[in-house]
């Protein structure tokens, strides 16, 4: 079955900033993405089957406000699909490690969206 599953983060880093973080630690390659529903956001597919993002909020677009638990912060939506191979530990493991590399603070488990 895919697991699907999120988290809310503040942070005081710029969305650039996290991206060139995250990509300097490695071991996944993100990118800076733009979407009417989201906004800018961050991607990446680290392997088949797997996907994750990070959302930056507040951000109105032409279906409302995307928000989250604070006036400003970051949601990361996380992906395992069935078959991939992948393990959810191991895909949080790695977003979780990487969330503390940019100071993440206040990151709570959410409902996926």
């Amino acid at each position: 079955m895919d697991e699907h599953w999120a988290y809310d983060f503040t942070c005081d880093r710029p969305i650039d900033a996290i991206l060139a973080a995250f990509n300097e630690a490695g071991p996944w390659q993100w990118e800076l993405r733009e979407n009417t529903i989201y906004g800018s956001y961050l991607n990446t597919r680290p392997q088949t089957g797997v996907r994750a993002q990070i959302h930056e909020y507040p951000f109105t677009g032409p279906y409302g406000a995307f928000t989250g638990l604070h006036a400003r912060g970051f949601n990361a939506l996380l992906e395992v699909r069935t078959g991939s191979g992948a393990a959810r530990s191991e895909i949080d493991g790695v977003v979780r490690t990487l969330l503390g590399m940019v100071g993440a603070t206040n990151v709570a488990e959410i409902e996926p969206y």
